[in-house]
C-alpha cells in the first residue's frame, strides 16, 4: 500500500514490529516519538477504520458530513494492476482513493478462483442469456412464455 500524498512534516506515522502479535504505531509530532502498542488484531481495526475514512473521505462526488464514523464500507475501485511478485505468486493491486493502492498477494489456486468468481458477477445469469437468444430466434409478434 503506498501514498503519494505524504503528512505535514511535523507528523509522521510509522510502524515497527514489536514481537509475537505486537507492533508499535510511532507517532512522530516534531521532534517526538510516541509509540502506541497494539495487537494484530487491534492494527487491523485500525488499519480498516482508516482506509474506509480516507476513501469515503476521498469522494468528492459523496461528501461525507463532519462527525461521521466510518466504521467500514465498500471500497470503490478506481483502478486495478494484475501481474506477479514472483512466479507462481499471482498479485492484485486495487486503487482505493486517489493515492491509495492495496495489494494483495495469492497462491495460484486462490487466484484462479478468484477470477472464475469475479467473471461470473460479471455476466448474466444462464437464464437471462438463454432468454435472449431464443428470443432472438422467436418470428416477431410471438412472445416468449412468462415463468
Amino acid at each position: 500500500m503506498g501514498s503519494e500524498v505524504a503528512p505535514p512534516a511535523d507528523v509522521r506515522f510509522t510502524v515497527v514490529a514489536a514481537g509475537t502479535d505486537a507492533l508499535d504505531l510511532v507517532v512522530r509530532f516534531g521532534p517526538r516519538d510516541y509509540p502506541v502498542r497494539l495487537s494484530a488484531a487491534e492494527a487491523s481495526e485500525l488499519g480498516l477504520a482508516l482506509l474506509a475514512t480516507a476513501s469515503v473521505c476521498a469522494d468528492v462526488a459523496h461528501p461525507v458530513e463532519p462527525g461521521t464514523v466510518v466504521e467500514n464500507c465498500f471500497f470503490p475501485v478506481l483502478g486495478w494492476t494484475a501481474g506477479e511478485v514472483a512466479p507462481q505468486r499471482p498479485a492484485l493491486a486495487l486503487r482505493i482513493a486517489e493515492s491509495t493502492e492495496i495489494a494483495f498477494q495469492f497462491g495460484p489456486e486462490t487466484a484462479r478462483a478468484c477470477g472464475r468468481d469475479l467473471a461470473r458477477t460479471g455476466r448474466d445469469p444462464w437464464r437471462l442469456r438463454l432468454r435472449r437468444v431464443l428470443g432472438a430466434l422467436r418470428p416477431s409478434g410471438i412472445a416468449p412464455p412468462q415463468r
